[in-house]
């Protein structure tokens, strides 16, 4: 699957058990997961790479970058202990790869599924993660949270700054 829908549209994705939405613009392409290169010492986060039509990509643990999500424990009926497990530990394998390429730079996340493309004027904030909303017009979207890639990038980029220090 081939990104690139229009500009006000955003792709939903299921990953670590969530329903997220992000631009559709930054979307490239959604492929099987496949082998990945391990990135030894990366803290869980930065699973590894791919190497999509040949260039290395980073593939990162979106439940491990977003630790436990809020509100986890007390939906699940666990206890406040639970909220503090990584999303990734409580979630199906994600069978699927989505490439995403924010300005010049390539980033892979595991996803579980694809949803599709919906129109939205909604833009992502300054946060990682938006508040849980509705993705798309109520006939077609869904609620989910709205991921800034732009954030999520630097957040990988930290950790593999933190990677590159130790």
């Amino acid at each position: 699957m081939e990104g690139g829908a229009g500009s006000r549209g955003l792709l939903l994705f299921r990953a670590a058990g969530r329903t997220f939405g992000v631009p559709a613009p930054v979307t490239r392409q959604v492929r099987p997961l496949g082998a990945l290169t391990p990135l030894p010492g990366s803290q869980g986060a930065l699973l590894g790479l791919s190497a999509p039509a040949g260039r290395a990509v980073p593939v990162a643990d979106l439940g491990a970058l977003l630790g436990a999500l809020p509100g986890e424990a007390q939906a699940e009926g666990g206890s406040p202990a639970a909220s503090l497990t990584p999303v990734a530990s409580r979630t199906p394998a994600a069978p699927l790869l989505l490439l995403l390429e924010v300005g010049e730079q390539p980033l892979g996340l595991p996803i579980q599924e694809v949803i599709g493309f919906v129109e939205s004027g909604a833009v992502p904030g300054e946060e990682l993660l938006s508040p849980e909303t509705q993705l798309g017009s109520y006939a077609e979207g869904r609620r989910g949270q709205l991921l800034n890639p732009v954030t999520l990038l630097g957040e990988v980029h930290r950790r593999l700054a933190a990677f590159q220090l130790t």
